[in-house]
């Protein structure tokens, strides 16, 4: 049977040696000249900028990665949006609102993501590496458009986004077009800091 083609963005689901993943994530801003949409499963970085939004510094203000930037760095992937309370109906942050979102910081976070059928892997893309793009977000399931690009795999290359870990384990899923992958992110931002190298 062939894999449903329905892309959610990368989702956290263990870290690297084997733990579950405890559901822990970082506060971070949206600022409300921000003219796109936040949905969960999208990939993220810190913008550098001082927010303009909260005077407190309180809360780092946040941008979506490019979806043509195979190297760029990664903050973490949203897992959880705060409600917009103008609107209650909206499970994801529409563009230009503004508010804050919930992002998965984990170095080690192991995730699972659909590729986007641009090419069929198999077992021999499991070690390589592979850069995510971009996809239109839904604004019915809140859920991420970002998938994995099955033909842009390079084995080696660790300033590509992601590292090919396997097939998720969730029945249903196998190898062929729209398959749901295990990745490690490689680019994760100020990552050598983190682990001291």
């Amino acid at each position: 049977m062939a894999n449903v083609d329905a892309p959610f963005g990368l989702r956290p689901i263990r870290h690297f040696n084997g733990s579950p993943w405890n559901g822990a994530y970082k506060t971070f801003l949206v600022e409300d000249d921000y003219a796109a949409a936040f949905f969960i499963g999208d990939p993220c970085v810190i913008t550098g900028v001082a927010p303009s939004d909260d005077p407190s510094g309180h809360y780092t203000p946040i941008e979506h990665i490019s979806g043509s930037t195979a190297t760029e760095e990664i903050t973490g992937v949203v897992v959880g949006i705060e409600p917009v309370l103008t609107d209650l109906s909206k499970n994801y942050l529409p563009a230009s609102t503004g508010g804050l979102v919930h992002v998965c910081v984990d170095t080690d976070m192991v995730y699972a993501i659909q590729d986007d059928g641009s090419a069929v892997l198999d077992g021999a893309s499991i070690g390589d590496n592979t850069q995510i793009v971009s996809g239109t977000g839904s604004t019915v399931t809140g859920l991420s458009g970002w998938e994995l690009e099955a033909d842009e795999t390079a084995a080696g290359d660790v300033t590509y986004n992601c590292l090919i870990l396997g097939v998720h384990n969730v029945e249903g899923n196998a190898f062929g077009i729209n398959c749901i992958w295990e990745v490690l992110l490689n680019t994760i931002y100020n990552h050598d800091n983190v682990l001291g190298t």
